[in-house]
């Protein structure tokens, strides 16, 4: 598991924002804005847990800007709209961006452990 939260920042962000964006459908009696406030800055974590593990950081940020400001929009501007409905337009956000922002990020490598230098075999000089 951990093994793929690193190779795959995007990708598990966007896995932890629809659970979320479920659980508040799902699990919670909420009004509409308090589920956009919640989906937004789960929005705004998971990006800047990608901007961290993932290069370069500008494609992270705005993808999760997009999604927190594309959810927040939904949640206070869209007349007669529920707690589910807003959840569900975030999951269909997080499911495209995390897609987008996956295909255009790296993984930052973990700096890999120094190899013991090699002895020279016998007989043979060493090298410089």
């Amino acid at each position: 598991m951990k093994r793929f939260l690193l190779i795959f920042p995007a990708m598990s962000a966007g896995t932890v924002q629809a659970a979320i964006a479920l659980v508040v459908a799902l699990g919670f009696h909420l009004t509409p804005v308090q589920a956009g406030a919640i989906e937004a800055a789960a929005a705004a974590l998971g990006a800047l847990y990608v901007g961290f593990r993932a290069r370069p950081f500008e494609p992270a940020l705005l993808t999760g800007a997009l999604t927190a400001i594309g959810t927040l929009l939904i949640a206070y501007r869209a007349p007669h709209v529920t707690a589910s409905l807003v959840s569900s337009a975030n999951a269909l956000l997080v499911a495209v961006l995390a897609g987008l922002l996956h295909a255009n990020v790296t993984p930052v490598a973990s700096k890999p452990a120094a190899a013991p230098p090699v002895p020279a075999p016998a007989g043979e000089a060493p090298r410089a």
